[in-house]
Parts: structure tokens; sequence; C-alpha cells
């Protein structure tokens, strides 16, 4: 089944969201950061067995990710407990929010926000047309982020707007705005029910 698709359109506004005592952002150094990022993506992002080399293949091999400037970490008194990757695709003059990810002992306390938020900043700071991310239904917690975030679902494929409606009825959200995928408006989307 094919992933949900959400754009953050140019012109939305972007909050900006002042980190908790003891919470900071930090850049990726280097070797020592890579099993830090596997914890902060265990038990959905990546295997509970994942190696090195599911973070070369979702880092280092994903187009256009400058590791150094690219991915952040969110940490709680110099421990990492949580990752984003914020993509410019210089061709297209797009963003795109990858692998957020809160380590599995941290979840459930809202940080994600915090992550989508930085992404979300550092994007449009390069005044992309719009952000763009894909994500798994059950993944319930991370949706709801997104669209709190003001992320808005994209109908792409046969049967989103269904699935979306679902959705929207799962956190009683009455309505959003639905795009296409070139980010025009396509319709107004009620919950179902």
């Amino acid at each position: 089944m094919e992933q949900l698709k959400m754009y953050f359109l140019k012109g939305t506004p972007v909050s900006e969201l002042l980190l908790p005592e003891g919470y900071s952002f930090s850049l990726y150094k280097g070797e020592s950061d890579i099993q830090p990022w596997i914890e902060c993506c265990k038990q959905g992002l990546v295997p509970d067995d994942a190696d090195e080399s599911n973070f070369r293949s979702r880092i280092f091999e994903h187009d256009f990710v400058e590791p150094y400037s690219d991915l952040f970490f969110l940490d709680y008194n110099g421990e990492h407990i949580g990752t984003v990757t914020a993509v410019y695709h210089s061709d297209k003059n797009i963003g795109e929010v990858h692998m957020v990810g809160i380590r599995p002992d941290w979840r459930g306390k809202g940080l994600a926000k915090y992550l989508n938020n930085k992404a979300i900043q550092v994007l449009s700071e390069k005044n992309v047309d719009y952000i763009y991310l894909t994500t798994d239904e059950w993944r319930k917690g991370a949706v709801k982020s997104y669209l709190d975030a003001g992320f808005v679902p994209v109908d792409y494929s046969v049967g989103m707007i269904q699935r979306w409606q679902s959705m929207l009825a799962r956190y009683g959200i009455d309505s959003v705005d639905m795009v296409d995928e070139d980010g025009n408006f396509l319709r107004k989307l009620h919950r179902m029910g």
C-alpha cells in the first residue's frame, strides 16, 4: 500500500516553538552519531536489528542529503533522543522532511512537534515552493503531529480520499484542505461519519 503524502505549502505560517528547558538541537558530527540515530529510528523506521548499513542507505544514499547540515538531533542534556533530516531538493526547489524519529523510551511526550518545526524552519528559510513528507497510516502519532504542524494531505493515488477521511475520523478532526500533487487546492476534505 502506498504511503500517505503531505505538503507544507509556501505561505503557511511557520510557528516558532521554544524548546523546554534541558532540550537542544545539534547537527550530525560523524560516525559516533550513527548508533544514536539508529536508536531514535527503531520500532518504526528501521528494524530493531538495524545497523550502520541502514543508516547509510537512509541518509548517505538518499538524494540530496548533506548529513553535516541536514541531519538534526533533538537532545536532552546532551543525549540524542530524536532525529529529523531536512532535505533541500535544489533541482526542484522543494523541501523534504525525512526520517523523523524519537527514541522509543522518549515517545508519547509530544517531542515530534519540535523536530517537525525545526525541519520546517530550516527548509522555509530556503524559500522552497513546498515541503513534503511521506508516512504510514499506522504511525498515528506522526500523522497527527504533521497535521498539527500545518501539513495538508495530498491526493496522489486511488483511494487517498477515503484513507484520509478515515484518518480524520480517528483523530476527531472535522475537516482539512486537500491538495493535488502540484500543491493546488483540490477540496475541503471531511471526516467519515
